[in-house]
C-alpha cells in the first residue's frame, strides 16, 4: 500500500516512485566509494554505481543491493548465521517486531536477511534520528524502509510527546491498515551490559494511537518479540569504555563521531556465530489478562512478557559461559566450552585490556564490565 498522505513525510521512508531519484543520489554521493570497498570488495565502483542506478523500487534496492551487502557482512564478519521461528511469522498480516538491541545496524539488517531467506516480506525499521547524519546514510536508510524516530534528548518534553504520538499513528497505519511489519528496538539505545530489558515507554508509545482497551489496542499490532545473540558482542570494548566512563564523577558526553564509530565497528567487527530467533507472538488472551489489572501496570506487564520471550529464545554461546566462569573464578560451566574456545576468548579479553589501558580507562573496572556483557545473559536465562 503506497502512502500518498504527506502527513508523515517527516519520518517515512521513500515510496517506490521516489526510488529512482534516491538511487541516483546514492550513486553520486562522494562517500559511496569507501563504503563500496567493504560492501562489494570485488566489484569496480562504476559497476556498483550502475547497479544502484538501475534500481527502480525499494524491493530492487533490497534484492539487488542490500541482500548481497548483508550476505557479504555475514561471510566476512561471522562464523555463521542461523535463525529459528520463521514459522511464527505468517506472511499475510503486519506485525510489530520488538527486538533486543545489541548493535546499531546489524540487529535489524540480520532480521531482514532472515525474512528474505525465508521468502517473507521485509519490514520497516525504526531508527533514531541521531544516526541519520551523513547524506549517504540518510539516503540509504530512506531507500530501505527506515523510519525516522526523533529521540527525546533532542527536543522538549512536549515535542517528544507530540513526536511519539506521530510515530505511533504512523506505525499503526503501517501495521494495521497497510499490513506492513515494523521493527523497533526494545529500548532507547543498545543494551550495553548484556541485560536485555524492554522499556515500558515503548509499549506506552505504541498504545498512543489506539483506544482504551489494551487487548484491542496493542493486540491489533501483533507484537512479535525477536531475540538476537552474538558469540562476540559487537562493540563490546566500546560499550565497556562508555559504561566505565559513566561511573566517573564527570557527566558522560558522547564524542562528535561516537555513533558513527559504533556503526562502523559493529559492522566490521568479527562476531563469531550469530543466532536470531523469532519468538512466540504476544497473544490476545495474555493481553486480556493484563487488561484486568490496574491501568498503571499495563505497560510494564506487556514489557515483561516481551522480556520473558526474548530470554527464552536467547542463544547462549561458549563465550557467555566462559565469561561467567572467569568473572566468578569457577569452572561451573566448563562443559559448555573447550580449551581452545576458552583460549580464544581470553585472548579477546587481553586485547580489550590493552585497549582500555590505551584509553586511560580503569582496566580492572572495564574488564569486569566487559565480562558482565557476556556473563549476564547466563544469569538472566538460567534464572528465568
Amino acid at each position: 500500500m503506497e502512502m500518498a498522505d504527506s502527513k508523515f513525510d517527516d519520518i517515512r521512508a521513500y515510496r517506490d516512485d521516489e526510488i529512482p531519484a534516491a538511487a541516483q543520489r546514492i550513486a553520486d554521493d562522494p562517500q559511496l566509494e569507501s563504503a563500496a570497498r567493504f560492501a562489494f570488495p570485488n566489484l569496480d565502483i562504476e559497476v556498483v554505481k550502475h547497479a544502484i542506478r538501475s534500481c527502480k523500487t525499494t524491493d530492487e534496492i533490497q534484492r539487488n543491493i542490500m541482500y548481497p551487502v548483508i550476505r557479504t557482512l555475514i561471510q566476512s564478519t561471522t562464523d555463521g548465521f542461523s535463525n529459528t521461528g520463521t514459522e511464527r511469522v505468517p506472511a499475510g498480516c503486519g506485525r510489530m517486531f520488538i527486538s533486543n538491541h545489541r548493535d546499531i545496524t546489524c540487529d535489524a539488517m540480520l532480521m531482514q536477511y532472515a525474512l528474505f531467506e525465508g521468502n517473507l516480506p521485509t519490514t520497516d525499521i525504526a531508527l533514531g534520528d541521531n544516526l541519520m547524519r551523513s547524506s549517504l546514510f540518510i539516503e540509504v536508510c530512506k531507500a530501505n524502509n527506515m523510519v525516522r524516530v526523533i529521540r527525546k534528548d533532542d527536543v522538549s518534553p512536549r515535542e517528544f510527546l507530540e513526536n511519539s504520538c506521530h510515530l505511533a499513528e504512523y506505525i499503526r497505519m503501517r501495521v494495521v491498515d497497510a499490513c506492513r511489519s515494523v521493527w523497533i528496538a526494545q529500548r532507547n539505545g543498545r543494551t550495553k551490559d548484556g541485560c536485555d530489558v524492554t522499556e515500558p515507554g515503548i509499549i506506552k508509545m505504541l498504545g498512543m494511537s489506539g483506544g482504551s482497551d489494551l487487548a484491542e489496542n496493542i493486540g491489533a499490532l501483533n507484537i512479535s518479540p525477536v531475540a538476537i545473540s552474538y558469540q562476540y558482542e559487537p562493540c563490546d570494548v566500546l560499550k565497556a569504555i562508555e559504561l566505565c566512563r559513566r561511573r566517573g564523577d564527570e557527566p558522560y558526553q558522547k564524542g562528535e563521531n561516537e555513533d558513527l564509530e559504533s556503526i562502523i565497528t559493529g559492522i566490521r567487527q568479527q562476531k563469531g556465530r550469530v543466532h536470531l530467533a523469532f519468538c512466540e507472538p504476544i497473544s490476545r488472551e495474555e493481553l486480556e489478562s493484563i487488561g484486568e489489572q490496574p491501568k498503571a501496570d499495563w505497560c510494564p506487564m506487556v514489557a515483561k512478557l516481551i522480556d520473558e520471550r526474548i530470554r527464552r529464545e536467547y542463544h547462549l554461546f561458549d563465550t557467555n559461559y566462559i565469561a561467567h566462569d572467569i568473572l566468578h573464578d569457577e569452572r561451573r560451566y566448563a562443559e559448555h566450552y573447550t580449551p581452545e574456545s576458552e583460549a580464544r576468548f581470553r585472548e579477546h579479553i587481553a586485547a580489550a585490556e590493552a585497549a582500555f589501558e590505551a584509553k586511560q580507562i580503569d582496566v580492572a573496572v572495564a574488564r569486569e564490565i566487559l565480562l558482565g556483557i557476556y556473563a549476564n545473559p547466563v544469569d538472566a536465562k538460567l534464572n528465568d
